[in-house]
């Protein structure tokens, strides 16, 4: 297995993130849901740093993914997981009864192995089967294999899955079906460019990356988000990453080369305006902002991309109960994307899939730009 690897501390590129967004136009700086944790994330990463950042038990880090931690305390039935219980996963005898074995053990306070009949089930087992699930369901979408992914242990997570010497984590199973649901809509194999809204902690753009090196990726967030996600893929791709030190004064964007990393401000966002973007994604993201910071965003997305994954919660988010407590003032809804995308066709609103089953409350939707009798194949207007 991949040994495990700290981050670099940078702590100077962190300020200049924190300065540069504080002085950019309210649109583009942190909305109600996350000013609330502004207060928290500096202290932590300034007295703490990115050391053992994935294994830390009550970090503000958690927040947004950062952390790896083993199941703990989770509810969970497998039974209703589109990833447990599916047409591949029926044609096993007994699975319900199985589904239905494995839940209760999950959900046991502390996650205590026991045995069940026949079965001694663990974590671990559950693992495996999760494992074998996700590489299930990324035969079925034609998706590249899981084989073919061997997570970074930077970071030092403590929640790893080892498989013929590969590394993963939970939540790197989790990304790889987000992947694989886009592959049902898109053949990554013709895809040159990502632009990423919300990259949080980076790990989405490890699991593509590793699959798909020809990829070139803009990444866009708010910091923290952003800092710990550029140290993390720095780690992975040191050649690959254009930092956002660098990126911070530009004024224009040309298509990068294949395979490059491109770290922005979620204020730099515009400069997306005229490029010609195979695929644009969000998830968990835009659910946390009001609709009319979507609104921004989606326009230049309309203008720019030629399809969109988004993974959101698409009744809203939870309402804060006053500005400065946790939540959205209003909510982001499926209405507000449609207005948001209105030349793109909604492919495909289905429920997301988790390695476990958990978070049923959000969905995955594919959109693809509307060809019209005036626009080329790639979506670009021809007069």
């Amino acid at each position: 297995m991949t040994k495990a690897e700290q981050l670099l501390d940078y702590p100077e590129l962190l300020s200049m993130m924190v300065r540069d967004t504080a002085q950019a136009p309210a649109v583009f700086r942190p909305t109600n849901y996350w000013k609330v944790y502004e207060d928290r994330f500096l202290p932590e990463l300034l007295a703490v740093g990115l050391s053992d950042y994935r294994r830390r038990k009550g970090s503000v880090l958690s927040s947004f993914g950062a952390t790896d931690l083993k199941p703990c305390g989770a509810s969970v039935d497998l039974n209703k997981s589109r990833l447990f219980n599916n047409r591949f996963s029926r044609r096993l005898p007994g699975w319900r009864w199985l589904c239905t074995q494995l839940s209760t053990i999950l959900n046991r306070p502390g996650n205590i192995p026991v045995t069940i009949d026949l079965y001694d089930c663990t974590i671990e087992d559950l693992k495996f089967t999760a494992y074998s699930l996700a590489r299930l369901y990324g035969q079925s979408t034609g998706a590249r294999p899981i084989e073919h992914l061997d997570c970074s242990l930077a970071g030092n997570p403590e929640d790893i899955i080892e498989m013929d010497g590969r590394a993963y984590t939970m939540r790197a199973l989790y990304y790889y079906l987000r992947y694989a649901y886009c592959r049902q809509f898109i053949d990554f194999e013709n895809v040159s460019l990502i632009v990423e809204l919300g990259s949080g902690s980076g790990k989405q753009v490890e699991v593509i990356r590793k699959l798909h090196p020809q990829i070139s990726f803009l990444l866009f967030d708010i910091p923290p988000q952003l800092y710990v996600c550029e140290q993390f893929l720095r780690h992975i791709f040191p050649d690959s990453v254009r930092s956002y030190e660098l990126n911070r004064q530009c004024r224009s964007l040309s298509r990068p080369p294949g395979g490059s990393i491109g770290i922005f401000g979620s204020w730099q966002f515009p400069l997306i305006s005229g490029l010609t973007v195979d695929l644009f994604w969000n998830a968990v993201s835009f659910q946390e902002m009001e609709p009319e910071v979507v609104e921004n965003y989606l326009g230049y997305v309309s203008a720019s991309a030629n399809a969109v994954y988004l993974q959101q919660r698409m009744g809203g988010k939870e309402l804060a109960s006053e500005p400065g407590r946790i939540g959205v003032l209003k909510q982001t809804t499926l209405a507000d994307y449609r207005r948001g995308l209105k030349s793109f066709d909604l492919v495909d609103l289905s429920e997301s899939l988790r390695p476990l089953g958990l978070l049923a409350e959000h969905q995955d939707s594919f959109w693809r730009r509307r060809v019209t009798h005036s626009e080329n194949p790639e979506g670009r207007s021809s007069a």
